[in-house]
């Protein structure tokens, strides 16, 4: 028999002895050693994630098995946790590159990737399996399997023309020709191949889930979050300002994003994340303009309709583009009334043309909830944001009725970003690789269009390659078409934050 028994340790209503106390302390630490695997993240199939090319690829520069190299610019979360990073790396090879050439064998380039490897800033790579769903701002199409199809070149206004001036040529050559040189500088020929410089930016899916490591992964940078006398500035600045911009009498862009800090601070870090300035108009601009819609490629700092805000028109225009005028990010900026540091911007993105009021017009995304995460992401990935956050806004101006022609998709927030000095920003992949077009290169790509006039817009070609068109549709109705993409970007990231106001109301409500 025990004559001294150990003595009882009473909790909640119930005798542990101390043995007992340090065994179930034991059975529970092994647990936790053993079930550690179930709390690693995973990222579901179909998450989207935003990257940017580290090099230029193309359908005649490109060969099958090239390896290729994308940085991921916008933060993946998942409730409000990124999961992966700004920076993070994903590897993979070019899975088919078909070119062009004399139009004989394929009447339309192509271009395929397959990424299979996800780096984190950490070191660790994991497999995955991902599908191309869109190239920014590009011209051309991505189907519903992953694959990138160029223009056809027979649909551009060059084609049109040398019907008549081919066989002008041809019938009188001292009149054809300098007729066709003519044509070659008004209506130069567009390039059928698929070329995406470095720096081209893709939108891809993972096709399967992602199991990544239960380590923590912050957010580069380690944005900060706004005081509360802050948010009763910003608020206060909200409420004493037009919540939308106007095109003469016509409400036009809403304001969504609220920026702090200086022209050079701000400059530096569009810079940095591959955003132009827009040019103003002008009879050169203008011609420019014209000349990318006919050669078919990009002008990435095509001037923009004015718009005003609280009566003044924007003070510039920041953009960004890849191979087409149709399409763009964009974001115009007014300066706040007597406060230098203070910008009120209206970001929206370009996605065709329509014609409107006597003239042309780009179309936008109605979701311009997405075109502010773009502003966010890309300034975050450049290191200049010091704090940022979503500010909610109530407004009338701001409800519209869901049968308007051009209605806008938005939860009414503001991004409010205050940047940092931003001396030395993040430079994002091929933003330094873009210079300036060299005149003799100028000569090179007049020469370059009479060229292909001769070889692809004859009308011999023209109208071999219309047949060829015509009989594959016919034959084949089942031809894949581009896909319709959901809204990519979102800023769950982002600390919401409450207005003191909203936050007294909350705080009543809930006693």
């Amino acid at each position: 028999m025990d004559t001294n028994p150990r003595p009882f340790i009473r909790r909640n209503g119930i005798n542990w002895k101390p043995a007992t106390v340090f065994h179930e302390f034991c059975f529970l630490f092994c647990s936790l050693l053993l079930c550690s695997p179930v709390f690693a993240q995973e990222l579901p199939v179909g998450t989207m994630v935003e990257v940017r090319m580290s090099g230029a690829t193309g359908s005649r520069i490109s060969h099958r098995g090239d390896l290729v190299e994308a940085t991921i610019i916008a933060p993946v979360s998942v409730e409000g946790h990124i999961l992966v990073p700004q920076g993070s790396k994903l590897l993979g090879s070019i899975e088919n590159a078909v070119a062009v050439g004399f139009g004989l064998k394929h009447s339309l380039a192509s271009l395929a990737y397959a990424f299979h490897t996800l780096q984190l800033p950490n070191g660790v790579t994991l497999p995955v399996n991902t599908q191309l769903v869109e190239v920014e701002t590009a011209k051309e199409d991505v189907d519903d399997l992953g694959t990138v199809h160029g223009i056809h070149p027979i649909m551009t206004l060059a084609s049109s023309l040398d019907f008549y001036t081919v066989p002008l040529l041809l019938i009188n050559p001292t009149v054809g020709a300098p007729v066709l040189c003519i044509k070659s500088v008004i209506a130069p020929s567009a390039n059928p191949e698929i070329y995406f410089p470095a720096g081209t930016e893709l939108i891809l899916r993972f096709t399967t889930a992602v199991t990544l490591p239960a380590a923590k992964m912050d957010f580069p940078g380690s944005i900060k979050s706004f005081s509360r006398g802050d948010l009763t500035e910003f608020e206060y600045l909200l409420q004493n300002s037009a919540p939308r911009a106007y095109m003469g009498t016509r409400p036009s862009d809403e304001v969504n994003v609220l920026l702090l800090g200086s022209r050079g601070q701000m400059d530096r870090a569009f810079r940095a994340s591959g955003w132009s300035q827009a040019q103003r108009k002008s009879p050169m601009s203008l011609f420019r303009i014209y000349h990318a819609l006919t050669k078919r490629h990009g002008y990435a700092r095509a001037p923009m309709n004015g718009l005003t805000l609280n009566g003044v028109p924007s003070a510039f225009v920041h953009q960004k583009s890849l191979d087409t005028v149709q399409k763009r990010h964009h974001v115009r900026l007014w300066q706040y009334p007597r406060r230098a540091d203070i910008w009120m911007g209206a970001a929206a993105e370009d996605v065709g043309f329509r014609f409107e009021y006597a003239h042309w017009t780009h179309s936008t995304n109605p979701d311009i909830d997405s075109e502010r995460a773009k502003v966010v992401d890309d300034l975050a990935f450049t290191g200049c944001v010091y704090a940022a956050g979503l500010l909610p806004r109530v407004s009338a101006d701001l409800v519209q009725d869901p049968k308007t022609e051009h209605p806008i998709v938005t939860d009414g927030n503001v991004a409010v970003i205050r940047l940092n000095d931003c001396s030395h920003p993040k430079i994002m992949p091929g933003v330094s690789e873009t210079p300036a077009l060299h005149p003799r290169r100028k000569v090179v790509g007049m020469l370059a269009s009479f060229r292909d006039d001769l070889l692809r817009s004859n009308i011999l070609f023209t109208t071999y390659n219309t047949f060829r068109f015509l009989a594959k549709r016919k034959s084949d109705p089942t031809t894949h078409t581009p896909l319709v993409n959901e809204p990519p970007r979102g800023l769950d990231w982002l600390t919401p934050l409450t207005p003191p106001q909203n936050r007294m109301a909350a705080n009543l409500s809930g006693q």
